[in-house]
């Protein structure tokens, strides 16, 4: 289950990131398999047609691996990118800290809004400035191991 009360700072949002880190980038792994298997014979799979088993074994992977991030307070927006967001909020205003897989470290915000900017070519993607008016809340709720990747 979502826990909608955890809200990052850049600090916490960083330090989350260690645990995060690995789930977000087996998050990619898992979609991008299931990707393959779903179109792997240049067909997609048919509503009524065979499906190998690993398949099924796969889409739970990822079910329990967003529950993990989602348990966190992460939001994950992109499965073949792996872009997760962080809730904050910034002189008064919600706002996200996001990552995506292959940056080394969490760099930039964004405002809530309908539309992703990471979706659409970072546009709005604005650099993380660490005295900035962020608003503490519980600092997020993270687990401080990797268990779940075992």
């Amino acid at each position: 289950m979502f826990d909608s009360n955890a809200i990052f700072t850049p600090r916490s949002a960083r330090s989350a990131l260690r645990d995060v880190r690995p789930v977000a980038e087996r998050i990619r792994r898992v979609y991008r398999s299931i990707e393959r298997r779903r179109h792997g014979r240049g067909q997609p799979i048919q509503p009524d047609g065979p499906v190998e088993r690993r398949y099924f074994a796969l889409v739970a992977e990822l079910n329990r691996l967003l529950e993990r991030l989602s348990g966190m307070g992460v939001l994950v927006q992109d499965f073949e990118h792996g872009l997760v967001d962080f809730p904050a909020r910034r002189a008064g205003r919600p706002v996200f800290l996001c990552w995506q897989v292959g940056e080394e470290s969490l760099d930039y915000w964004h405002p809530a809004s309908a539309v992703h900017p990471c979706m659409a070519g970072n546009a709005g993607r604005r650099p993380v400035d660490d005295d900035g008016p962020w608003e503490p809340g519980d600092e997020g709720v993270w687990l401080a191991d990797s268990d779940a990747l075992a």
